[in-house]
């Protein structure tokens, strides 16, 4: 029963543009910082996220950052 409402819970995250954008961030060596996109997060009724990685980091950090007109998807 539960997985069926998880289910019923993702099929409207496919039509929803994402609440925010996954950044993985690394410090660099001259003091800038890389970003970059990994995934994208939605939010749910119940106040949680739904997040969607395309790559996981093995370093650095994740931020979810609001997504500007151009990064949407």
């Amino acid at each position: 029963m539960e997985q069926r409402n998880a289910d019923a819970a993702d099929v409207g995250v496919k039509n929803r543009r994402p609440t925010f954008i996954a950044y993985q961030v690394r410090d660099g060596n001259d003091q800038a910082s890389y970003w970059d996109r990994v995934g994208v997060a939605w939010s749910n009724r119940d106040g949680g996220y739904t997040v969607q990685l395309h790559s996981i980091p093995l370093s650095g950090r994740i931020v979810l950052s609001r997504p500007k007109a151009r990064d949407e998807a």
